[in-house]
């Protein structure tokens, strides 16, 4: 039930009076990347480095910070269930997709106001829970959070379908219902009813079994070096006693009935100084 939610699609008019729609897990998707955190550190630097004069908020810096990283925690948190609802109402109401400031605004609003009281409450308690918040403060971060939720929508979301087409021609492996490139990931690490999947966008951990995941992979893909443990071909690096040593540092154990294996197969891939 949850999986199907997220391919619940929102559809809403931009400020250039165009109409886009995205998914649910297509935002979860673009929360893991980089490209979505570089635009959240910038808006995090504007917003806190905004005058306490011209624009009420807390004084201190540390306290602006905290206040912009807990608002957008809450926004986050709440922001699916939320567009989802909404957007089904409006829809209802309406027959048409609602514009994206009307969708954005009450959840930003929300969102900052429940993260100033809690900081309120918490760190300077003689002060009112919302004396922080005056109207051009809010004014503001609607119009700024709304700019950076259109840069989302016209330009991170079809890069990522972009990237995600260009994909569909390689090799892939499908774990629980889902499937991922896999020339992406870089190892995979069982842990009881889990694997944990480490990829270039993050760590993506999936209730499936490792034996699944061998199936579907080959020795020109990479190597089991371990019971719990598999790694990709381009991310090994050195074979130093029961290690493997990826090409990031890091150091994978090898078991010892598969240390002969793990040596033949770096052999094999022609690389002499491999083996150490």
């Amino acid at each position: 039930m949850f999986a199907k939610s997220l391919d619940h699609q929102v559809h809403v008019y931009v400020s250039n009076g165009s109409i886009v729609h995205f998914t649910l897990r297509e935002m979860h998707e673009l929360y893991r990347s980089w490209q979505m955190w570089v635009l959240i550190a910038v808006g995090f630097f504007i917003m806190s480095t905004g005058h306490p004069i011209t624009l009420p908020q807390f004084d201190s810096f540390g306290l602006r910070m905290a206040f912009w990283f807990v608002a957008l925690f809450i926004y986050m948190l709440t922001s699916d269930l939320y567009s989802q609802l909404t957007g089904k109402m409006w829809h209802r109401l309406f027959g048409k997709a609602i514009p994206l400031i009307l969708l954005s605004a009450p959840l930003v609003l929300g969102s900052t106001y429940v993260a100033g009281a809690i900081l309120s409450v918490l760190f300077e308690p003689d002060r009112a829970p919302f004396s922080i918040m005056s109207w051009q403060m809010n004014v503001r971060n609607v119009l700024v959070a709304h700019a950076f939720e259109t840069a989302a929508l016209l330009w991170l979301i079809p890069a990522q379908r972009q990237r995600k087409q260009k994909n569909q021609g390689k090799p892939t492996v499908t774990l629980a219902g889902r499937r991922f490139v896999l020339a992406e990931i870089g190892r995979v690490k069982a842990a009881e009813h889990y694997l944990e999947v480490h990829m270039e966008s993050g760590i993506e951990v999936i209730r499936e079994r490792m034996s699944t995941f061998l199936e579907q992979v080959s020795p020109s893909d990479g190597i089991q070096t371990h019971r719990s443990h598999w790694v990709a071909g381009c991310r090994a690096a050195t074979l130093n006693g029961a290690k493997l040593r990826l090409t990031c540092g890091e150091k994978i154990p090898v078991a010892r009935g598969r240390l002969e294996a793990v040596r033949d197969w770096l052999q094999a891939r022609n690389d002499p100084g491999e083996v150490a």
